[in-house]
């Protein structure tokens, strides 16, 4: 390495620290992206109600209807939640085996 020379420090023209974090917060859709959305998000915080209470049919019912919204847009607009979909069907299946199990309260 030459140490005769200084590097060079490019100072201007990126964003600052501040400008990358709040960045970082938006989400990135136009007005009518967020509006074909809405549903979807409608849908999912219901399935998030439904597994969180441990409701395993509205979460079964709440997890295809938020498959069926997600059918109806673009695939760069849900991958989010398809992802999310497939983390709660995991949780529905674990819940719905762990409640069919007999314990010793249930007396089976």
């Amino acid at each position: 390495m030459n140490r005769g020379r200084s590097r060079a420090h490019l100072t201007s023209g990126g964003p600052t620290g501040e400008q990358r974090r709040a960045a970082a917060g938006r989400t990135g859709y136009t007005r009518s992206q967020q509006a074909a959305r809405a549903p979807l998000l409608k849908v999912m915080a219901q399935l998030a109600a439904a597994v969180d209470r441990r409701d395993w049919r509205a979460a079964r019912t709440a997890r295809s209807a938020a498959w069926a919204e997600a059918d109806k847009l673009a695939d760069y607009l849900t991958r989010e939640e398809l992802s999310k979909l497939g983390e709660y069907r995991r949780r529905i299946l674990a819940g719905e085996a762990r409640d069919r199990r007999p314990g010793p309260l249930t007396g089976a």
